[in-house]
């Protein structure tokens, strides 16, 4: 890895660049093929590993914290902050929204998932906690970019 951020951070990010083109995957899957077990799968390894991973990084922020990290950033009195905000405008809502899907899918869908009255519900959620995912991974690369990689 090469910057400066904590462990997590960096496991995060690299998290996220992978989470988008499988959520493109999982999506394109289930449209074009019907794939209904496999994006299920697919969304619910994703869901598990983001889960923990953030879990882990949130007792780490915890402990530790991520300014004294930071600190060599050029940008770290500018828009270091205003960079983050962005980020959590994105970040905080995406995580919920996930909540909501996958619990949605799993209360509503049965085991061997198949279309059924929820569908259009849960691809509207779907829809969104994607694009959602998609905004978080770029605000959180600029992020990342500009607090532990920019010299």
């Amino acid at each position: 890895m090469l910057s400066r951020a904590p462990l997590t951070i960096d496991v995060l990010a690299y998290l996220i660049l992978m989470i988008v083109p499988l959520q493109i995957l999982s999506i394109s899957l289930l449209r074009w093929r019907r794939t209904y077990n496999l994006h299920k799968y697919l969304q619910l390894i994703m869901g598990i590993g983001l889960g923990l991973v953030l879990l882990a990084f949130e007792i780490e922020m915890r402990l530790v914290g991520w300014r004294q990290y930071a600190e060599d950033s050029p940008l770290y009195d500018t828009w270091l902050l205003p960079a983050l905000v962005l980020h959590l405008i994105f970040a905080i809502p995406t995580l919920f929204l996930w909540i909501v899907t996958i619990y949605g899918a799993i209360k509503n869908f049965p085991s061997s998932p198949k279309p059924s009255k929820y569908s259009i519900i849960h691809k509207r959620f779907g829809r969104l906690a994607a694009w959602m995912m998609l905004a978080t991974a770029i605000t959180g690369w600029l992020f990342y970019y500009l607090a532990f990689v920019l010299v």
